[in-house]
């Protein structure tokens, strides 16, 4: 008999260590990654100021609604690595524009204030690599809330070319740092949060102002080890900057907004 139990009881206990070598513990590392499709559209403006012959200035100014472009139709990705409360996190975010306008140019000689409307071809690329570094202040099962410092890395390929005055022919890149601020909140399977990137500093002699503003939405499919969630949202990207190139000082101040759905991956 009490062979019986012992041999019972040595079944059992190797059954418990054998199904708690088989549970997974919380690990203190974590990685994420999404990919979402995005519709941005242009808004803004860009003043171009070009010396002409003879010595008269030209001004050339088109806005969002006068370079009549096309909404932008790209994915954007994001990548992250959290240990602990401290994380890392990348994204990325190429946007396109094209169209026929048209631009009001000032003519040169003795009309050099006079502002003439001509027809305008715009062909616009900007790509936006952000790296940052993170810290969660509060870090629950339901809710996270951060701060980051980051830096970026604009891409810029400009032709905006009208039948009549100087064209803008831009092609280079634009360095800067920037402040950062999220939140994320989940109720049951639903998620919901916001991300804020700002700055308004010199870089390279060259004055930014940058901000982005990102709400979040979500359903989480799998929850799990591995998680996978539907998401959702909209962005607004702001970027202003003085360039000079080649005699000519170009003020730029667009905006890049619209929805995005895609999804999110975290191990």
């Amino acid at each position: 008999m009490k062979k019986a139990i012992f041999t019972m009881l040595s079944a059992w206990l190797s059954l418990g260590a054998a199904r708690a070598s088989d549970e997974e513990l919380p690990s203190d590392w974590h990685i994420g990654g999404s990919i979402v499709y995005s519709s941005r559209s242009l808004d803004g403006s860009v003043v171009n100021r070009n010396s002409l012959a003879g010595d008269a200035f030209g001004t050339l100014i088109v806005t969002g609604d006068s370079m009549n472009v096309d909404d932008s139709n790209n994915a954007m990705l994001s990548l992250a690595v959290q240990y602990k409360r401290f994380g890392i996190g990348l994204n990325y975010m190429p946007t396109s524009f094209k169209g026929s306008g048209y631009a009001l140019v000032a003519v040169g000689g003795t009309n050099v204030n006079t502002m003439v409307r001509t027809p305008l071809e715009t062909d616009i690329s900007v790509d936006m690599l952000l790296v940052n570094a993170y810290y969660n202040i509060i870090q629950t099962t339901n809710s996270v809330f951060g701060v980051g410092l980051g830096f970026g890395r604009t891409t810029v390929d400009i032709g905006i070319v009208p039948d009549v005055g100087p064209a803008i022919i831009y092609d280079g890149t634009q360095p800067f740092g920037f402040l950062s601020l999220h939140m994320q909140n989940r109720y049951k399977q639903f998620l919901y949060g916001f991300s804020l990137n700002g700055i308004s500093a010199d870089f390279e002699g060259v004055g930014v102002v940058y901000s982005d503003y990102k709400v979040d939405l979500g359903y989480r499919l799998v929850d799990g080890r591995q998680k996978v969630d539907l998401v959702g949202g909209y962005r607004m990207v702001n970027f202003a900057l003085d360039l000079e190139w080649a005699g000519n000082t170009t003020d730029t101040d667009v905006t890049l907004e619209g929805p995005f759905l895609g999804v999110k991956m975290i191990y």
